[in-house]
């Protein structure tokens, strides 16, 4: 039991030398952080004529209107809205909800169908 015991204070004796010597700071920074910033140099690219400009934005019309077909083309640019019933449209379906979640607040009974 006292040869456990010895052991085991000469062990802790080694490392708590060791142990303070691993959390000193370093001599060359003394103790201050030292916050570096590098500067970078922005990329400038010079700007292109006005024909390239043109010309990629007319490929880049081509390419899209190529990926689409033209009754489709047509169906999102007209102003007429698509031919959908209305009693599915958003507004009518919220409108029935709230007055169903209204009457229900209440405890009247639920208002004949519409």
């Amino acid at each position: 039991m006292k040869a456990t015991l010895a052991l085991g204070v000469a062990l802790l004796a080694t490392a708590l030398p060791l142990t303070a010597a691993a959390q000193s700071s370093s001599p060359g920074s003394a103790g201050d952080l030292e916050l570096q910033r590098k500067q970078r140099r922005s990329v400038v690219l010079p700007k292109p004529s006005p024909d390239q400009v043109r010309a990629d934005a007319d490929r880049a019309v081509s390419d899209f209107a190529a990926t689409r077909s033209p009754g489709r083309i047509v169906r999102d640019t007209s102003p007429v809205g698509p031919s959908a019933r209305p009693d599915l449209d958003y507004d009518v379906r919220s409108g029935i909800q709230r007055d169903r979640v209204n009457d229900a607040l209440r405890g009247a009974p639920p208002a004949a169908k519409r």
